[in-house]
């Protein structure tokens, strides 16, 4: 019987010692998961500093979340977010899909740049079809499923970089709200990347119209302005060639 008792007591030990572990070590594991997800669904590095992860309240924080510029671009990250904040819905913990009630990001930041006239969000929008791909999609049971009800990006600060803009220009981008999306890791990482990128690049590309348009205007008014002086001096110019051949003209006659 103290046999058996012992056994007992081992596996319990065992048991909670798995569960301690793979609590301390929650926050890592669904890191890299959202790395993997991310980097597999956007063909580009996605990466998150950490994750914090508090069941009790009932939210989550990912900090430091960036994801990489396409291949072909700078080194530069095209988007980070200092912080990405979840609320979560505890009472979903216990149902086959897992909701998350809002996402809202702290000092989002889109670098934007041309290559002649593709930008890096055109060529991470163009690994995606027209619409994004259903839950239903996943065979049942191969991946768990999240449900986001609102995603809100707000005060999106840009900046502007092409080798046809005589320096990067900084801009605001405005604010994104994604509708409400359901789906494994990867379809998500999908149905959020296609409405944000698509907004995004739309709000970049007007940006980089006006920051063009400004950059035209300038380079007119100083090339009016360089005319204006180049006129002046050769009227200067003209003025004195015309004066010295009076003065010598008067000369010639004893004047």
């Amino acid at each position: 019987m103290k046999k058996l008792l012992y056994i007992v007591l081992a596996l319990l030990v065992l048991v909670i010692g798995g569960v301690v572990l793979l609590v301390n070590n929650l926050d890592s594991l669904v890191r890299r998961a959202i790395e993997v997800a991310g980097s597999n669904a956007l063909g580009t590095e996605v990466r998150v500093g950490s994750v914090n992860l508090d069941l009790a309240g009932g939210s989550a924080t990912l900090s430091d979340f960036s994801i990489a510029n396409p291949e072909g671009f700078s080194d530069q990250d095209m988007v980070r977010f200092d912080e990405l904040l979840l609320a979560l819905d505890l009472a979903s913990l216990n149902t086959e899909v897992l909701r998350i009630t809002s996402v809202r990001s702290v000092n989002p930041f889109l670098h934007y740049e041309m290559q002649g006239t593709r930008s890096n969000v055109d060529a991470l929008r163009e690994r995606f079809p027209a619409s994004a791909t259903p839950a239903e999609s996943a065979p049942a049971g191969s991946e768990p499923v999240i449900a986001i009800n609102s995603i809100q990006i707000g005060g999106i600060q840009g900046r502007l970089q092409s080798d046809v803009l005589r320096q990067t220009v900084d801009v605001d981008l405005g604010d994104v709200q994604i509708p409400p999306v359901q789906g494994t890791p990867e379809q998500l990482a999908q149905q959020i990347a296609v409405p944000l990128l698509t907004q995004l690049g739309r709000n970049a590309s007007a940006a980089f119209t006006g920051a063009m348009s400004d950059q035209v205007e300038s380079e007119l008014r100083a090339r009016a302005t360089e005319i204006q002086e180049e006129a002046g001096e050769r009227i200067r110019q003209a003025e004195e060639a015309a004066q010295g051949a009076a003065d010598d003209l008067r000369n010639r006659l004893g004047l």
